[in-house]
């Protein structure tokens, strides 16, 4: 019997993870191209180039495509500085991340949590590879209550959660709800940290008619306004995390961002990254 043909796409994966799917392959992150896809091209590659050309006439709108290549690759430098022994990626789509990173340090545990629908996707294309025995892939919903079972853990087991491109996409409340439970899961493991991305709507309204044009076509994918949705400024994203059990939430300036100097200024950067302790 003839095989599906999997670089076509999956229709229980969204858009956006086909889009960074082929976006990571593209920018060569480790094992990425196991999720690349003609779909994912399709979606990413005339942003891409798109974004390239606006560069010269408008560098904060030309510069998106490359933000996401530096968000991704802080995400992981971050993962690395903290040395974890327990690191759990929520929401992680079609990200290879935590496979490359359990790869190379083989006595720590990584977790990958996603929907149901998402879940299945990725372990279909993941059947014909070899994983290493620290990574794991699991069913989790941050809006569920009492998210995930707690890893086993020691009292001094490092741990760590991330989201990437997660939080954005939820209203007011369900942040709350989601970030309750990343601290409380945190909290059941005897502490740790927590690294997000946040688009304050005061950085977003910055990019002028870009900005407005690309909300539009995220609303029109979603179905959610979801510029309504984002937090005003990062002091109220702030504010909120502590709100929801975190004892401390700070911005990572440009000085702790691996090769910051090098990336697009901060003034073409849409998002800010923020770093949550328990």
């Amino acid at each position: 019997m003839a095989q599906p043909d999997t670089t076509a796409g999956n229709p229980r994966v969204s858009l956006t993870g086909y889009a960074t799917a082929s976006a990571w392959a593209h920018f060569g992150f480790d094992y990425a191209d196991w999720f690349d896809s003609r779909r994912g091209r399709a979606l990413f590659l005339p942003l891409h180039y798109g974004c390239r050309a606006l560069r010269p006439i408008a560098p904060a709108a030309g510069a998106f495509s490359e933000t996401l290549y530096w968000r991704h690759r802080w995400f992981s430098a971050w993962a690395h500085a903290q040395a974890p022994d327990l690191a759990l990626e929520i929401g992680a789509g079609l990200s290879t991340r935590g496979i490359a990173y359990a790869q190379a340090h083989p006595r720590m545990r990584w977790i990958d949590y996603d929907l149901p629908d998402m879940v299945a996707a990725k372990r279909a294309r993941l059947a014909g590879h070899a994983l290493p025995d620290n990574y794991q892939l699991e069913v989790g919903d941050l809006l569920a209550d009492g998210f995930g079972e707690k890893p086993a853990s020691t009292p001094d087991t490092r741990a760590i959660a991330m989201t990437e491109g997660v939080t954005d996409y939820l209203d007011h409340a369900e942040k709350r709800r989601a970030w309750t439970a990343i601290a409380s899961l945190l909290s059941r493991l005897g502490g740790g940290r927590y690294l997000l991305e946040v688009h304050p709507r005061d950085h977003i309204d910055q990019f002028g008619m870009a900005a407005r044009l690309m909300f539009d076509v995220l609303r029109r994918i979603s179905g959610r306004d979801l510029r309504n949705q984002l937090c005003v400024n990062a002091d109220e994203a702030i504010a909120m995390l502590e709100d929801c059990g975190f004892s401390r939430a700070r911005v990572l300036p440009d000085a702790e961002l691996d090769a910051a100097a090098e990336a697009p200024a901060p003034a073409q950067r849409a998002f800010v990254l923020i770093e949550a302790q328990v």
